[in-house]
């Protein structure tokens, strides 16, 4: 595998500068309305559990996700609007706190309509690699998997001889991906892992070498391994954003 295909990315940095953008900004907000500089009315309506969803929403725009990005915003501005409704009644006519109560099967209908959208326009060559990893065992194109999970779960061993890397994405569900029957190539091998509100698990033998590059947004990684002695001539660089989610290795 290509080296340069594990090099940091401007992607990379741009989710790094985003994400210290956003907390200088959170930072800014609770300064002025301790200053008293915004009407304090605001307040449960900034920093509320519905801001969550359109965090992950904003980071997830960098990951080449619209779709999952756009939903996640349109959840996050759903129930924000009895919240707004509430600080100052009469600025949305006919909306008032049970609007999320009324009103949420539209969200399944959205969330209905996006992923047959996806699954009609995906490109050819994601769509036939989505395809062969579904089911208990799993086998990539040229040693490579991909995987997309959105409000569910989904258990895979590789099988081929040489793990090449790939990408997992997991919204709202889990993957458990067992490695422990292949074997990685020389050099560095990557592969994306992206929860979010979501988990990864996987299994990796304990004598590979593994480094994690995570953007994370409450969310963590952890190493279970019983580690012995690593090759060092061959690494997998794990990567990607964990948001309100983890990837665990077991």
């Amino acid at each position: 595998m290509d080296k340069s295909s594990c090099a940091s990315s401007f992607s990379g940095r741009s989710k790094g500068i985003l994400l210290g953008s956003m907390l200088v900004l959170a930072g800014l907000l609770f300064l002025a309305f301790n200053f008293g500089w915004i009407d304090s009315a605001l307040k449960p309506v900034l920093f509320s559990w519905p801001m969550l969803f359109i965090v992950a929403g904003i980071m997830k725009l960098s990951r080449r996700d619209p779709l999952m990005s756009l939903f996640l915003l349109i959840l996050g501005f759903f129930f924000l609007l009895p919240r707004i409704a509430v600080a100052y009644p009469g600025i949305l006519p006919g909306l008032d706190a049970g609007f999320a109560r009324t009103y949420w099967p539209f969200l399944l209908i959205i969330l209905g309509v996006s992923l047959i959208f996806r699954v009609f326009y995906a490109p050819r060559h994601r769509q036939g690699q989505q395809r062969l990893v579904t089911g208990e065992t799993a086998s990539g194109v040229n040693g490579r998997i991909e995987k997309r999970v959105v409000f569910g779960g989904s258990e895979s061993i590789f099988l081929d001889p040489v793990f090449h890397g790939g990408a997992l994405s997991a919204t709202f569900g889990g993957i458990v991906l067992d490695l422990r029957r292949t074997t990685l190539p020389e050099g560095e091998t990557c592969l994306e892992v992206d929860a979010t509100f979501g988990g990864i698990e996987l299994y990796i033998p304990g004598d590979w070498l593994v480094e994690t590059r995570f953007q994370t947004v409450l969310g963590g990684v952890e190493d279970k391994r019983l580690v012995s002695t690593p090759d060092y001539a061959c690494k997998l660089i794990l990567r990607g954003d964990l948001i309100f989610g983890g990837c665990e290795i077991r």
